[in-house]
């Protein structure tokens, strides 16, 4: 386990060190130019330092995902499952648009069981945390890949 609160270089370098994650998977994942994120890994300075400087620089942009990416790599697994289930649907209503309504018809899930995820996640039975879990990460996933890149 990882102690939060080191720098997001720090993060990423133990995550390879760790076989968490591969500079080549870092760069599948977020699409940034390999040479940026070979200076990335090698320079021992701060990423908000090694953002301002040289063509290598990573751009704001990429600083954030980079950031985000590293904190839920690092840290999301932290998360309770229950917790991480209501964040599933949450983000379906939230982020994408969808209502519960919308959501029992595109998963085959009771809408009963849906407003229970967001209020009390561990009374579901298991089958059915299964089931909104793969189904909802599923959903989520076809929105990411409609949004403009």
């Amino acid at each position: 386990m990882m102690t939060q609160g080191t720098s997001v270089t720090a993060d990423l370098r133990r995550l390879i060190a760790e076989d968490r994650l591969s500079a080549h998977a870092l760069q599948a994942m977020t699409q940034i130019d390999a040479g940026k994120l070979d200076g990335l890994l090698t320079d021992t300075s701060s990423l908000a330092a090694q953002s301002k400087r040289g063509e290598h620089a990573l751009l704001p942009e990429e600083s954030a995902r980079i950031s985000v990416l590293t904190a839920q790599l690092a840290y999301g697994m932290d998360i309770d499952d229950d917790e991480r289930l209501r964040g599933i649907v949450e983000s379906l209503t939230a982020e994408c648009g969808l209502t519960l309504r919308n959501i029992a018809r595109l998963t085959g899930l009771d809408i009963e069981d849906l407003g229970m995820a967001l209020t009390d996640p561990g009374s579901l039975p298991s089958e059915t945390k299964y089931i909104l879990a793969l189904r909802g990460s599923h959903l989520i996933n076809a929105v990411n890949l409609a949004r403009p890149r």
